[in-house]
């Protein structure tokens, strides 16, 4: 359990991380890969074999080469595979509606699926917002809840240098009990707002991180709440 659960922890900040620091100049994104590989590393300390293996599931790669449009249909991620077509993304364990003239679709390795903000037009700032989503299903997590996952979390973020749990709680998402976690973190020269949200079904583990640098996040709270409220768990 401790290998899936450090697995997990990593997988998620690390996209996170990526997806805030890629509006960032070139010095602030070499910044960003080395705060990246430290936040991928050291987030599993309990289990080096996660290490190595979460730092390769994350290269750094152009996000753009793999943006999907909303007319197409791809299967994405290692856990729960998943459909995009007419706005709505669709996977065995939730769905959600996310509009695809404002955001782009990544492929990316060990994530279900990545969105990052494409309609930030001459504000290179909103160009840091992405929203992830990672699950896992209840005959793979052996044992883990999410409890587990939101403890491990925030103990993790508080020990990692740069990073500081800012607010945490146990509340309702999508009609199921779920722990919230908000973070801020530095990229670079940039203080990045993170969030993740904890939650199960059936004992299926789904966590959805979202964020972007803080001068975009204010700008886009009302496109993140569009996106969560209409995410629904199956």
């Amino acid at each position: 359990m401790k290998k899936l659960l450090a697995s997990l922890m990593a997988l998620s900040m690390v996209f996170a991380v990526t997806g805030c620091s890629e509006s960032s100049d070139s010095s602030s994104e070499s910044k960003a890969e080395a705060k990246t590989t430290t936040t991928t590393t050291t987030a599993p300390a309990a289990e080096s074999k996660a290490d190595t293996t979460t730092t390769t599931a994350a290269p750094e790669e152009s996000v753009a080469d793999t943006t999907t449009s909303a007319d197409d249909t791809t299967s994405t991620g290692d856990e729960a595979k998943g459909t995009y077509e007419n706005d709505v993304y669709t996977s065995d364990l939730y769905s959600f509606k996310i509009d695809s003239k404002k955001w782009a679709m990544q492929e990316s390795a060990g994530v279900d699926v990545m969105f990052t903000y494409a309609d930030a037009g001459d504000d290179a700032e909103l160009e840091s917002a992405s929203i992830n989503v990672i699950s896992m299903s209840n005959d793979l997590l052996n044992g883990l809840t999410a409890s587990d996952y939101a403890d491990q979390i925030k103990q993790t973020y508080n020990s990692m240098d740069g990073y500081t749990v800012t607010n945490d709680k146990e509340d309702k998402f999508a009609g199921k009990d779920a722990y919230i976690v908000d973070v801020t973190g530095e990229i670079g020269s940039q203080k990045v707002l993170l969030n993740q949200i904890i939650t199960s079904d059936n004992g299926n583990l789904v966590v959805i991180t979202y964020g972007a640098s803080e001068k975009a996040y204010s700008k886009l709270s009302d496109e993140f709440k569009t996106v969560l409220d209409n995410f629904k768990l199956k």
